[in-house]
Formats: C-alpha cells, structure tokens, sequence
C-alpha cells in the first residue's frame, strides 16, 4: 500500500539518522489529503512510504482517509517540500 507521511523538516533528518519512521507510522492514502494535512498542522515535507500492513484511524473523519502501520518504515521518497 502506498502512503503519504506529512512530517518536519527535523523529523525527516531523525528519520535519516536512525534509519526509519518508528511505529506507529502515521500516513494518508491520498496526496491530495496529505497536502490538505500539511497545510493544517504547517509541516514542511510530504514523503511517499509503501507498507505491507496498515489499518484505518478511526478518529480521522472522514473515516479510511487517515491510516497507520505498526511496522518500522525504512525508505521513502521525498515528494514535496513546503
């Protein structure tokens, strides 16, 4: 499954320096809804993340837009910069 993980410039640098996102890998399904996040909470990066496992936040509204994954994700591609 494809995700988008909104996150800071500050994170991303963590996430280099250790090698991963810790879980709970937090992401949207739609970049159109990753960027409408990123605008929201002023995040800087947008980075696409492929897991194998993933389940829908069930505080998010719409439901099945917000999702997470309880595995380590350990490469992504940067996509956009704020």
């Amino acid at each position: 499954m494809t995700g988008w993980h909104v996150t800071t410039v500050r994170k991303l640098a963590r996430y280099k320096q250790t090698g991963g996102i810790l879980p709970p890998v937090r992401f949207w399904r739609s970049l159109s809804t990753a960027e409408a996040w990123r605008k929201k909470t002023n995040r800087d990066m947008i980075i696409s993340i492929e897991v194998d496992v993933a389940y829908p936040m069930s505080d998010h509204q719409p439901p099945m837009m917000a999702w997470w994954s309880p595995f380590v994700v350990r490469e992504w591609k940067e996509v956009k910069d704020g």
